[in-house]
């Protein structure tokens, strides 16, 4: 029989409820919601990408990930600059006010991951990541 409490997508989804709800707690001082702080991250990984780089690393559509540059942009976070390479796109860079934030929104981000994980043994943790991983990465 089903139940409910033991279904996977269940679960997951509880989860991503609870770790969007703390995310967005913490991010609240920068003015961010948890998808622009993800596009952010990649950003800080590597600057200068256009958009269409960017979806493929957070896996969104283009309109999505154009609404979070536009609010990124509006927030003074992303500046757009012209393609070298293709005129028609632009190329997303950091601004001093993004860079002035790096490190206390990744800690807090590292801080999330703690309490969400804070009653699993570090074995338990490292299991979790690479099973959710290979759920993820599954067609």
């Amino acid at each position: 029989m089903f139940e409910l409490n033991d279904s996977l997508s269940f679960l997951l989804s509880k989860c991503n409820q609870k770790a969007f709800a703390l995310s967005q707690e913490r991010l609240l001082e920068f003015n961010l919601t948890p998808e622009q702080a993800v596009a952010l991250t990649y950003l800080f990984k590597k600057d200068g990408i256009n958009q269409l780089q960017l979806g493929e690393m957070i896996q969104k559509d283009r309109t999505t990930v154009s609404g979070i540059i536009n609010n990124l942009v509006k927030l003074g976070y992303v500046i757009k600059g012209t393609n070298p390479y293709d005129k028609r796109s632009s190329v997303l860079f950091l601004t001093e006010s993004s860079i002035s934030i790096r490190d206390v929104m990744l800690e807090q981000a590292v801080e999330v991951n703690k309490f969400l994980t804070k009653d699993l043994t570090d074995e338990e943790r490292e299991f979790l990541i690479a099973t959710l991983k290979k759920i993820r990465n599954s067609k």
